[in-house]
């Protein structure tokens, strides 16, 4: 049975849908996690020669209902999802476009999907062909066999400008690993999976640490508020910008903020995801509502909103700083001395522990903000350095403390650490 929508062609190809097939694919499994599946698979046949027949991307959710289709197909750019945030920085809701961005690379989409109505498990398909997406086709309903479960499989058939090669590339693997490392490894405890040709994705080859730890906040009422932070630091750098994400109960993305960590000079990839049912009735605008031009609104979500960014602030600088003093410095003194810019020194008693005492005084400003190095030219630091070497040479050692401290904030105990450093 035919439908049409309330769109053209025209304004589909208008409206930016997606321009490259990862992105395409992306999407549909998302569709699929969003369903509340656990499992999504995608599975590509192609010929001996390398092209592709066709794309199926199934997942066990909790299929498409037929009451939702003129809402979920028909309304294009107003579909169920148009409120809510896709989940990172690749991918989009795009309210209801993914649904047709296959058309960039093949000329039919066909869902079958098995829902669950009353007592008993129904079947059917929605068709969309590439000319004539103004149209969807429904399939008869048919019971379906109880074993099978609910779910929906998508299949991309008349695939073009799309070899299997692509797809089966180390570097779609890794995207697919990027875009959904996070969500997986959120959910691992439930066994959470996505399968490509019948192997299981792996991303924790991207990650190089985790923590989880909980908030609670109270508010001026003492009412209390819990929230899960997950915390993981990547390997390499898998977007533009760090952010913290806010998740509702059902662990979707509602909003999204830029972390006070961006603007580093050191390789501190990191991606905070905070879970809480306080979050199910919060929205991107909500940060902009929320925000210090609001400082003094003592509304009580305003007022713990401020108190977890706050905490978020204070956690990730302590995951910095750790970071550093474990990994980044080391680089950093190693960088210094590959560069001749410490002084030169002799093998003297004298001179070896005026290097020691310097590195570690380099180490501590580094770990205490990194920036103090950025953008300054290698005669410059050359030259810092040097005056810090004369000073370590003089009674004046001590004033090495408030010249630091014109330069960069410090902590009562970084304090404590560099007198204990220039004591030596």
């Amino acid at each position: 049975m035919k439908n049409n929508t309330k769109i053209t062609n025209a304004s589909i190809e208008s409206a930016g849908l997606p321009k490259d097939a990862k992105h395409v694919i992306a999407e549909y499994i998302w569709n699929g996690f969003d369903a509340k599946a656990t499992e999504v698979s995608i599975d590509i046949e192609s010929n001996s020669l390398g092209f592709i027949t066709s794309i199926c991307i199934h997942d066990n959710g909790e299929g498409i209902p037929r009451e939702t289709l003129n809402l979920s197909f028909g309304n294009f750019l107003d579909s169920l999802k148009k409120n809510s945030l896709k989940r990172s920085s690749y991918t989009r809701g795009k309210k209801g476009k993914g649904r047709f961005s296959f058309s960039l690379f093949a000329t039919r989409a066909t869902w079958n999907t098995t829902v669950k109505t009353d007592d008993e498990l129904i079947s059917y398909s929605i068709r969309i062909d590439r000319d004539a997406k103004e149209q969807y086709d429904i399939g008869d309903i048919k019971s379906a066999a109880k074993p099978e479960g609910t779910g929906t499989t998508v299949k991309l058939e008349g695939i073009f400008g799309l070899t299997a090669t692509t797809l089966e590339s180390e570097e779609f693997t890794d995207f697919l690993a990027q875009e959904f490392g996070w969500y997986l490894l959120l959910n691992r405890d439930w066994g959470y999976r996505i399968l490509l040709n019948g192997t299981t994705l792996h991303y924790n080859n991207l990650i190089q640490e985790t923590d989880s730890t909980i908030f609670t906040l109270y508010s001026i009422a003492e009412n209390s508020y819990s929230f899960r932070v997950n915390y993981i630091r990547w390997k390499e750098q898998i977007g533009d910008r760090y952010y913290y994400y806010f998740l509702n109960s059902n662990k979707t993305e509602v909003a999204k903020l830029l972390s006070s960590f961006n603007n580093n000079a050191i390789d501190f990839h990191h991606s905070v995801y905070i879970e809480s049912d306080f979050f199910d009735q919060f929205e991107q605008a909500d940060i902009a509502i929320s925000s210090e031009s609001n400082l003094f609104s003592e509304k009580e979500q305003q007022v713990i909103y401020r108190k977890l960014l706050a905490e978020l602030r204070d956690f990730l600088e302590r995951k910095q700083k750790k970071y550093i003093r474990e990994q980044a410095v080391t680089v950093k003194l190693e960088e210094l001395e590959k560069k001749n810019l410490l002084p030169r020194y002799s093998s003297s008693d004298i001179d070896v522990n005026r290097k020691r005492i310097l590195l570690s005084l380099i180490q501590e400003l580094y770990i205490a903000d990194p920036r103090a190095f950025v953008g300054i030219k290698a005669d410059l630091i050359r030259t810092y350095l040097g005056l810090l070497d004369l000073l370590l040479q003089t009674d004046r050692k001590q004033d090495i403390v408030p010249l630091f401290e014109n330069a960069i904030a410090l902590s009562e105990k970084e304090r404590d650490t560099i007198r204990k450093i220039l004591e030596r």
